[in-house]
């Protein structure tokens, strides 16, 4: 168990660090400020966007917060 604990912790710090990135550059950590998202292949074919959940595609820290 562990290893899974040090695991979670990792992750845990990840997420942080990228949200504080995220927060001094007043974009959403999900989409990085960009409104849409993109799934698996599809980034690289660039075919379909989908409206960021986290920020209603506004792209921006405050609406992400709002929502979360």
């Amino acid at each position: 168990m562990g290893f899974l604990d040090l695991f979670g912790q990792w992750l845990e710090k990840r997420n942080e660090k990228r949200i504080e990135f995220a927060k001094s550059q007043g974009t959403c950590p999900e989409c990085q400020g960009k409104g849409v998202n993109l799934l698996g292949m599809e980034q690289y074919t660039m075919s379909t966007f989908y409206v960021c959940s986290g920020c209603s595609g506004s792209g921006s820290f405050s609406d992400w917060v709002e929502t979360n």
